[in-house]
């Protein structure tokens, strides 16, 4: 039995539930982008036979579009081309690939954590929806930094136990969304 493959081919079929649910909220472009990306860059792989972590610059950068508020479509061009530019000069450097993988990453990170930042500041809560999210977007910077820096051993090990463990992640985020649960934080100021 090839583990890795029963591994993804189930985060795939998991993950396609999480836009259904996450319907009309702010995070529905996030999950569909989550639940194609995978089979888009798998059946590229499988019909052209072009290596799909090429293809992860595109659907990470398409990961920050969708959670950002940011409504200049020229910036949006702009850094698109130079997305792309980027992704096809180093798409024979597997290494460099997905050390650019991460930085682009860590910007959905930073766009998480500046949205959970602005709740607790302006609302005074603490929103499980968001805190499941960023716990999923520092594995996935794991999964990449595991990638970077042991490819081909125990990085891809990582890789797929990363991965095993979004599964979780993927039928939690199936049940919970932005609206579900906000956790009050209280503050008590001295006189």
């Amino acid at each position: 039995m090839n583990i890795p493959l029963l591994i993804q081919s189930l985060s795939i079929l998991i993950w396609i539930l999480p836009p259904v649910r996450q319907y009309k909220t702010p995070y529905f472009l996030f999950f569909v982008v989550l639940a194609l990306s995978d089979p888009i860059i798998y059946s590229i792989y499988y019909t052209l036979g072009i290596q799909s972590f090429k293809f992860y610059p595109i659907m990470t950068f398409l990961l920050i579009i969708s959670i950002s508020n940011i409504n200049k479509k020229r910036l949006w061009i702009i850094s698109a081309v130079f997305i792309l530019i980027i992704s096809y000069t180093i798409q024979s450097e597997t290494l460099l690939l997905y050390i650019f993988c991460t930085i682009i990453f860590s910007i959905v990170l930073f766009l998480i954590i500046y949205q959970l930042i602005q709740l607790l500041m302006q609302k005074r809560i603490l929103n499980l929806f968001l805190c499941l999210l960023l716990f999923y977007a520092l594995l996935n910077i794991l999964k990449l930094i595991a990638l970077s820096l042991n490819l081909y051993q125990h990085g891809a090990i990582s890789y797929y136990l990363g991965t095993f463990i979004q599964i979780f992640f993927g039928i939690l985020f199936s049940f919970i969304t932005i609206n579900t649960k906000s956790f009050s934080i209280s503050s008590k100021l001295s006189n």
